[in-house]
C-alpha cells in the first residue's frame, strides 16, 4: 500500500494530462507500451496497480485530465461500485478513459462501467494481444505482444518473457524496463544484467520452495500441491511451473492474506470460482484470492510462517478440496 500511495503521488502534483494505468505483470508492462505508442502517448506517466487496488489508484487522478488508459486490470466483483464512482467522476471532468483487458469479468459489469468508459474486453492469451488487435501496430508490437502471450500463459519458452518477469516485482527496475521498450531496446544491456542476477535468485528460491511442497488429493480425485511462502512470499507462479506435469493444479500461499491457484497438468480446470468467492479473479488457469483473518492471528502468521496454520487456512485448503 505504502508503495502504491508513493507511486501515485506525482500523478496530484504534476496533474499530467495523459496517464496510463498497468498491471505490474510482463503483460501490464508491455500491454502500456503498446498503448503508449499506438495511441501516441510515448510521454505519458506510466503507473501500476492491480484488481485489489484499482480502486484507490483512480482515486488518486486528479479531474481536468485528457487521455487516461487501463490495460491488463481485471475488475473484482467488490471493487466495482468504488470503481464506477471514480470513472464517472474522471468522465464527468474531462478524462476521456479507455480500458482493455483479456480477464473474464463478472457478468454486466462491462455494461456497468462503460457508461463512463470506452471499456472493450474478451479473452485472449494476454491483455497486450487484445491491445495490439484493438490498437493497431506494426513488427515491433506484434513481437511485444508474442512475449506477452509467452509469459502471461505461464508458458515461459521465450528467453525475454523471463528475464523481464524478473524485473517487475522491482519498482524501479520495471520503470526502466516500460522506458527501454518504450525505445524499442528489447535486450537493454542493464535489463540484461539486471535479470540475469534476478534470475539466479530466483532458482535459488524455487529450489528452496520445492524442498517445502506438500502434495495432496481432492475429494474429485485431482492430486494438488500446497506451496507455503508465508510470511514474505517467492517465486509461487515458477514453482507451480515446474510441479505442472506432476499435479493437477497448485495452491499458493503467498503471504497471511494472499493466495493463488495455478493449474498444472489438468488444464480444463476451472479456479477461478475459488478465487471469486474470495474477493479474488484471474483466469481459469491462473487466479489469485484474499485470506481474511484478525490482527493477532496475522502477527502470529508473520512471526510464525509455515509453522502455523490458523483455521482460516485450514479452511482454504479443505475448501480448494471439497470444490476440485
Amino acid at each position: 500500500m505504502r508503495d502504491l500511495l508513493r507511486q501515485l503521488i506525482p500523478i496530484t502534483r504534476r496533474r499530467k494530462r495523459e496517464l496510463i494505468i498497468a498491471h505490474g505483470d510482463v503483460d501490464g508492462v508491455v500491454s502500456a507500451v503498446i498503448a503508449a505508442r499506438s495511441l501516441g502517448l510515448e510521454d505519458a506517466e506510466v503507473y501500476f496497480s492491480g484488481p485489489r487496488s484499482i480502486d484507490r489508484a483512480l482515486s488518486k487522478v486528479p479531474d481536468g485530465g485528457e487521455k487516461l488508459v487501463i490495460v491488463d486490470v481485471a475488475m473484482n466483483l467488490d471493487k466495482v461500485d468504488a470503481v464506477e464512482s471514480q470513472l464517472r467522476r474522471l468522465s464527468e471532468s474531462g478524462w476521456d478513459v479507455l480500458w482493455i483487458d483479456h480477464h473474464v469479468w463478472p457478468n454486466n459489469i462491462i455494461d456497468r462501467l462503460s457508461r463512463h468508459a470506452d471499456v472493450r474486453v474478451r479473452p485472449a492469451p494476454s491483455a497486450a494481444r487484445v491491445v495490439l488487435e484493438e490498437l493497431g501496430g506494426d513488427e515491433y508490437e506484434r513481437e511485444l505482444a508474442e512475449i506477452a502471450d509467452d509469459a502471461d500463459t505461464a508458458t515461459y519458452g521465450d528467453r525475454r518473457a523471463r528475464m523481464y518477469n524478473a524485473l517487475t516485482r522491482d519498482r524501479e527496475k520495471r520503470a526502466y524496463l516500460v522506458k527501454a521498450l518504450m525505445e524499442e531496446r528489447l535486450e537493454d544491456e542493464k535489463v540484461v544484467k539486471w535479470a540475469e542476477e534476478r534470475l539466479r535468485d530466483q532458482e535459488r528460491k524455487v529450489s528452496e520452495g520445492l524442498k517445502r511442497v506438500k502434495v495432496m488429493e481432492t475429494a474429485g480425485g485431482r492430486r494438488f500441491a500446497l506451496i507455503d511462502l508465508r510470511p514474505r512470499g517467492g517465486p509461487g507462479s515458477l514453482i507451480s511451473k515446474r510441479l505442472s506435469d506432476e499435479v493437477d493444479f497448485s495452491l499458493v500461499l503467498y503471504s497471511c492474506n494472499r493466495f493463488s491457484l495455478y493449474a498444472g497438468r489438468d488444464r480444463d480446470v476451472d479456479l477461478r470460482p475459488i478465487c471469486e468467492a474470495h474477493g479474488g479473479g484471474g483466469h481459469p488457469y491462473a487466479c489469485g484470492g484474499k485470506i481474511e483473518m484478525g490482527l493477532l492471528k496475522r502477527i502470529l502468521c508473520l512471526l510464525l510462517g509455515p509453522r502455523y496454520l490458523p483455521r482460516e487456512i485450514k479452511g482454504l485448503i479443505d475448501e480448494v478440496k471439497a470444490a476440485l
